[in-house]
């Protein structure tokens, strides 16, 4: 373990800590609206439900940018401390900028597909388990199915989230991975927006 602290942090991203985190914060914030009745509260009142399903959204976007927002300086200080700042002269204030930019963009769609299942299933638990295996089981099985498609020189796990996320972790990403991440994270942000407030506006809420 040689990391520096700049390179630590990159790791970091890549790895599922803070996607977990937010994932479990999303499913209780939103679902528990329904298990404690204030959602049917809200609808039987006559709200718009496409601004309630905003204001979940951007409740949840605003709590895991706040937790990005602590998570970056925590790790840059305590791996200065320990393993100094960035002895081997990687890092560079554009190329970080642009990691975190690309890395908050991801995560923001992870967010709206969090929102998104929180709100249609309606249970902390299923919530919960359903957006857990989104980050941690789901990811494997998209590398797994790479193998079949290899042949092909199609890779499936592209598409999703979490490949990407991992790619433009880095200080010193491959060709592409940053355009191919804004797209993925944007694609995921639009459909997880606009899917969930689909599903939660044909919802029958009792």
């Amino acid at each position: 373990m040689s990391l520096s602290a700049v390179e630590i942090t990159s790791y970091a991203f890549s790895m599922p800590i803070l996607t977990l985190v937010a994932a479990v914060f999303t499913s209780v914030f939103v679902s528990g609206e329904f298990t404690h009745g204030t959602m049917k509260n809200y609808v039987s009142k006559g709200f718009n439900r496409t601004k309630l399903f905003g204001a979940k959204f951007l409740a949840c976007a605003v709590a895991v940018t706040l937790m990005m927002v602590v998570f970056v300086p925590v790790i840059l200080l305590s791996g200065t401390i320990f393993l100094g700042f960035d002895p081997r002269g990687v890092f560079s204030l554009s190329a970080f900028i642009r990691m975190l930019l690309a890395v908050w963009l991801l995560m923001m769609a992870y967010t709206a597909v969090f929102t998104a299942i929180g709100m249609t299933l309606r249970s902390n638990g299923a919530s919960i388990g359903v957006n857990i295996c989104l980050v941690s089981i789901f990811p494997t099985l998209l590398s797994a199915a790479d193998f079949i498609f290899k042949r092909i020189g199609f890779q499936i796990s592209t598409g999703w989230i979490d490949a990407n996320l991992s790619a433009v972790a880095t200080l010193t990403p491959a060709s592409g991975a940053l355009l191919t991440g804004v797209l993925v994270g944007c694609v995921w942000l639009l459909l997880g927006v606009i899917g969930g407030t689909g599903m939660f506006r044909r919802q029958d809420i009792k």
